[in-house]
């Protein structure tokens, strides 16, 4: 009793949105309404270490080619996920492992002002967790974890429905975790990391192996018709 009365709340469907999804080895661009649902979509091969001027450079031709497209005329928001610790108040990327000249750099400062609208930057797999709370399989689960295995290792966790990053934005950064003091070298420059073991370009490796040594048919087949396998064969 005396309650306020709810109401449902619906977006403009008018209302574009852009996400930027900058992996080690490539880039993909989207545009969505507020349903989410997917209007556009590009994706082209990059390497993260060539900095972020030249990353952001291919990210906004992309952009252009989406608009060009018809899918929309400007953007009402973006989000941005990129493959290290991010300071998640600032929208910039903390010492990321995998990521040289990225330290520091103000991607959200610099993103909005090209594309003008707001911005958010976080880690990937962070954003992949908000993803599966909004529109995936944790859409009623307040306490999960989200791990991505891709050319590193990352995890996304949520407690009581929200995501925790650390005082650094490096609380799901597991990739680096040392699981062998004198392990495998990693591309951090640590060795026996978790993600010189499996992460993608390890479960490549292994796999490869196992086919050339008879260990795994269903590999060596893959191996013969592709040439080349990678983690996704695993």
């Amino acid at each position: 009793r005396g309650a306020r009365r709810s109401h449902s709340i619906r977006l403009s469907p008018g209302l574009r949105f852009l996400g930027i999804d900058i992996g080690a080895t490539s880039v993909d661009v989207a545009v969505t309404n507020p349903e989410l649902e997917v209007l556009g979509h590009l994706n082209h091969p990059t390497d993260v270490r060539e900095g972020p001027v030249a990353v952001f450079e291919q990210v906004l031709t992309m952009v252009g080619q989406l608009r060009d497209s018809g899918v929309a005329e400007g953007f009402d928001g973006a989000g941005i996920g990129v493959p290290g610790p991010v300071r998640f108040p600032d929208g910039v990327p903390v010492a990321p492992p995998i990521m040289p000249g990225w330290d520091g750099f103000p991607v959200r400062e610099a993103l909005s002002q090209e594309l003008g609208c707001p911005v958010m930057v976080d880690n990937d797999v962070n954003l992949m967790a908000m993803g599966e709370q909004q529109a995936g399989v944790a859409r009623h689960v307040p306490d999960f974890i989200c791990v991505k295995i891709g050319t590193g290792i990352g995890c996304g966790i949520v407690t009581g429905g929200v995501v925790h990053r650390g005082s650094t934005g490096s609380a799901g950064d597991i990739g680096h975790i040392q699981v062998e003091p004198r392990g495998r070298q990693c591309a951090c420059g640590n060795r026996g990391c978790l993600e010189a073991y499996f992460g993608g370009s390890a479960l490549a490796r292994d796999a490869e192996s196992a086919a050339r040594e008879g260990r795994s048919a269903e590999l060596a087949s893959r191996l013969e018709t592709a040439g080349r396998l990678t983690g996704a064969d695993v």
